[in-house]
Order: structure tokens, then sequence, then C-alpha cells
């Protein structure tokens, strides 16, 4: 489609290029024959004189008009070409695979997927060894790579946060696709790990309504892999396509994540509690007696009276500060969750019940040793009820294990110490 657009202007800024080499002889013979019918005319001479001077004038600018116009049209040309050169029928067909990529994909692939699906398109019209997605916040002062590919990708992902200084950052700053050359800029904010393979970068802002970038592409290439002009064109064009596949994968996630987080916590919720603990149950299935899985119900004593007594905004805060203890003193892959009230629910894959005691006597420890502030001066040491059930022994299934843990987790409401857990021989239905 471009390329026929190209040609039909180039075609016609070649016929405006003879008509003005044609026009040029005729306006020299006009200005002759008006000469010279002055000059044998009866009028005084000094408005011959006026006319001929006029004549002159009037020519010489022409010639000048025409020199000029004939200048910007060659240029003009040589510009379309380079562009014809440009964008042949490969970049084409690359940018038409991005649209439909859009159609088909734009609300239903994570952003981890979806950026390797655009950059294997990129790849194939701008090579390059490593690549890496940067994500700008709504204050454009918090940059962090979110997904990575190629060469070092585990370097880059290692890296929490990207200074402004780095070569996203300044390509962010002048709101255009800025080269580095010899990665002057990205030595800043990236280790020799990182960059140890490369010898250039060109970062690509995303832009989301108007100037507003959320997001910065950059692609890092060894010794044979350039970044030209005339990739730059490439890419930005490319750019306008994957923007939008980007934004729409990160507002899926953002939604999806919304759906499975408890607001006050930031923790997970029940749903996504029960989503990931069905997948241990599958595992545990499985392997049964090779991997155990516990199952913990927790909540906080007497805290509807501390809720009224205090009031709801000091009953966030106790939630937000139970929460934060109790992931800390649990394992990297144990998994927390909030399910409704007081109530936090854990997943403990690989935990038998030994372990599982361990855990939570960690839990009832550090409230003992923790008070929470509820004003200045005055504390409080809050304290858990704590059930627990463990797979095959208290159930098979998700509800079994959660209805067993809850059962529990009661009757230390009834006297028993949180740190005391009961196994129950079998479960009941």
């Amino acid at each position: 489609m471009k390329i026929l657009k190209t040609q039909q202007t180039s075609t016609l800024q070649t016929n405006f290029f003879k008509f003005g080499n044609l026009i040029l002889p005729a306006v020299s013979l006009v200005s002759l024959g008006l000469t010279f019918l002055v000059a044998i005319s009866n009028i005084g001479f000094e408005k011959k004189i006026t006319i001929f001077l006029a004549t002159i004038i009037f020519y010489i600018l022409f010639f000048v008009f025409l020199n000029f116009w004939q200048k910007n049209n060659a240029v003009s040309e040589k510009s379309e070409i380079d562009a014809e050169a440009i964008f042949d029928a490969e970049v084409e067909k690359q940018l038409l695979a991005l649209d439909d990529a859009s159609r088909f994909f734009g609300a239903s692939l994570k952003t981890a997927d979806m950026f390797r699906l655009a950059l294997s398109r990129v790849q194939e019209i701008v090579p390059h060894s490593a690549s890496s997605l940067v994500l700008v916040d709504k204050f454009e002062t918090d940059l962090k790579i979110i997904s990575a590919g190629g060469l070092n990708s585990r370097e880059f992902l290692r890296v929490e946060r990207i200074s402004r200084k780095g070569l996203a950052g300044i390509s962010l700053n002048l709101r255009k696709i800025k080269i580095d050359e010899k990665l002057t800029l990205e030595k800043n904010v990236l280790s020799y790990e990182a960059l140890k393979d490369f010898e250039s970068a060109v970062a690509v802002p995303f832009f989301e309504a108007g100037e507003k970038v959320f997001a910065v592409l950059t692609l890092y290439g060894n010794r044979s892999e350039k970044f030209t002009e005339d990739k730059v064109k490439i890419l930005e064009a490319m750019s306008n396509r994957i923007a939008p596949l980007i934004l729409n994968s990160l507002a899926v996630e953002r939604n999806h994540s919304n759906a499975l987080t408890d607001a006050l916590t930031s923790l997970p919720n029940e749903r996504a509690f029960y989503l990931i603990l069905e997948n241990h149950i599958a595992e545990s299935q499985r392997k049964r007696e090779e991997r155990p899985l516990s199952v913990l119900s927790i909540d906080i004593k007497e805290f509807s009276e501390l809720n009224q007594k205090y009031g709801h905004s000091t009953g966030d805060k106790i939630l937000a500060f139970v929460a934060d203890n109790i992931k800390h003193e649990l394992r990297k892959m144990d998994f927390l969750a909030r399910s409704g009230s007081d109530e936090f629910l854990a997943v403990l894959p690989t935990a038998n019940e030994d372990e599982t005691h361990e855990i939570v006597a960690r839990i009832d420890n550090i409230f003992q040793i923790t008070p929470f502030e509820i004003a200045s001066g005055e504390k409080s040491y809050l304290k858990m009820n704590i059930g627990a059930a463990s797979f095959i022994k208290n159930g098979e299934s998700a509800p079994e294990l959660l209805q067993t843990a809850r059962l529990k987790k009661e009757t230390t409401k009834m006297g028993h110490e949180a740190k005391v857990i009961w196994f129950p021989k079998e479960f009941v239905n």
C-alpha cells in the first residue's frame, strides 16, 4: 500500500519537474517579446526604462523560484525513494502481522507473551541479540524492567529499578527513539554481566494518549547488529503497532490482579487461594506421600472487640500489621491470602506435620514479641487462633482441607493454646 502511494507521488513529482523545464523557455520568449514591443512603441523613454527593469526583475525572481522549487522536488523525490527502500514488502508484511496480532490477541495474552510475540516480528526486520521492556509509572519517575528476552535476560530482570540516567530514561525524557552506539548510557544503570555481549542499543518509547509514555522498549545489538537511521524509521512505524498490544496486555493483567487481590492488605484473596491450593493438591496427588502439603487457617483473637473499641481505621491497620508479620514468618514457597474479615489462609507446600508445627510456632512467637502500636504510648500484643490440616490425613480436596483447618482453629477458641495443633485421624464428611 505504502509502496503504491510512493510510486504515485514520485510520478507526480516527475511530471511537475518536466513541466518546470518547459515553462522556463516559454517565460524567456515572453520576456523577449515584451521587450521588443516596448522598444518599438511610442511611449516615453522613462516608461520604457521602467518596464525594462520590471521585466528583468520578474525574470530573475522567476528563475530563482523555479530553481528552488526543482531542488525541493529533487530532495522530496530522493526522500520518497529512501522511504520505498526502507518500507519494502517484507516490512509491510510484518506491520500487517502486528495489526493481525492486535485484533486476535490484544485482550487475551499476558504482557510477557505479547512481548515475545511482538519481538519475534521486530527481530525479522531489526536484528538484535536481546531486548527489555521497561514499564514507566504514571508520574514517570519509576522505571522497572518487567520483561526481557535474548542473551543475558536474567541479568536484566535482576535489576528492580532503572535510573533515568540510562538509555530508557533519556528516551523517555526526549520523547523519541534514542541510539546508544557505545552503550555509554546503559553502563550507568546496568552491570557488566548484562552488557558484556553487546556493543550498541536503541530505546523506543511507547506512547499512550498522545505524549504520555507508558513503557520503553530497548534492543541490544552485537558488532554486526547496527541500529542505523533506517532502522530507527522502521522501529518508529512498528512501535505504533506494538504499543497498543502491550497496553492492552497490561490492562488485562491489572484487571486479573485486581480480581485476585485484597485491596486492604495487598494479599491474594480467597479466590486466588483456591487456585493455588488446587494446583498444589494436583501435584501432591501425583506424588502422594513423597510431597506433603498443609493448609493453615488463622484469625485474630478478639478482633471484633478491638475493632469496636478503637474504630475501623485502627482495625484496618491491625489487619495490615498481622498480614506483614505472618508473611515474614512463612517460607518463600508458602502462599498467604486474606479470606475475609480477620481470617488469613496459608498454603504450605512440602510441609509435613513437624514443619507445620514449626511454622505455627514462629507465627505465634512473632506476635508475642512484636506489639502493635495503637496510639502514641499505647501498645497491644495480639494473639492468633490457628488451625492446620494436612493432605491425605485430613482430606484430598481443597474444601476438605480448608474445612478441617477452620474446625481446628475453632478448637483453639475454646481454651487451647494457639500453638497447639490437633490433627484428626480421619476427615469425616
